[in-house]
């Protein structure tokens, strides 16, 4: 039987260090999603993970399950990656990574799954629509960027972005509404065919 994130936070508060590992093992690629796609570096993205547990290890204790723990977590990892945006932009640097493959926790190589059942020109244009969205996602600004991530791909709410980013809700909503429409414009002639 797989015990739910709640039955892990109770054994956790209670000194069960084995509790935390699990959590660990559940939800670091969702943390890791998180910070690559605020930061789009690998290592930032890898250290906001280990932030993020170091965090929840540390302040379990203060988490009062009023939300789900998975929306805690969130709001940790977001937190992480926005204090690494703010120091980056302190003192930028310029990574020298070279991409590697991605590997899962076992250290085996992680492939894609595909779904065979469509057509194969539909799965190509699906995939290509995929890249030219992250692309075109990661060339926004960060103040763009950060928002969109934080609406579109973590759904939280207006209230909760402008929380986080320390912004009044009418910014928030203006910022998204810019970044949505830069995505849209960068997409119009792929959409239409002429590129």
């Amino acid at each position: 039987m797989v015990e739910d994130d709640d039955a892990l936070v109770a054994r956790l508060k209670a000194g069960d260090d084995t509790a935390f590992t699990v959590l660990v093992h559940r939800h670091s690629g969702r943390v890791y999603g998180i910070g690559l796609s605020m930061l789009r570096n690998e290592q930032d993205a890898r250290d906001v993970v280990q932030d993020t547990f170091l965090n929840v290890y540390r302040r379990i204790d203060s988490f009062r399950g009023e939300a789900p723990f998975k929306s805690w977590l969130g709001r940790i990892a977001t937190n992480n990656a926005l204090m690494k945006l703010r120091t980056r932009r302190r003192k930028p640097e310029v990574s020298l990574q070279i991409r590697s493959p991605k590997f899962n926790d076992d250290g085996q190589h992680e492939r894609d799954i595909v779904d065979f059942s469509p057509l194969a020109d539909k799965i190509s244009e699906s995939r290509e629509l995929g890249q030219r969205i992250r692309e075109t996602v990661e060339r926004l600004p960060d103040k763009y960027r950060t928002v969109l991530v934080l609406a579109d791909y973590q759904q939280l709410s207006m209230k909760q972005i402008a929380e986080l980013l320390d912004l009044t809700v009418p910014n928030v909503k203006t910022r998204l509404h810019r970044a949505r429409l830069a995505v849209r414009e960068s997409l119009a002639d792929y959409l239409s065919g002429d590129d």
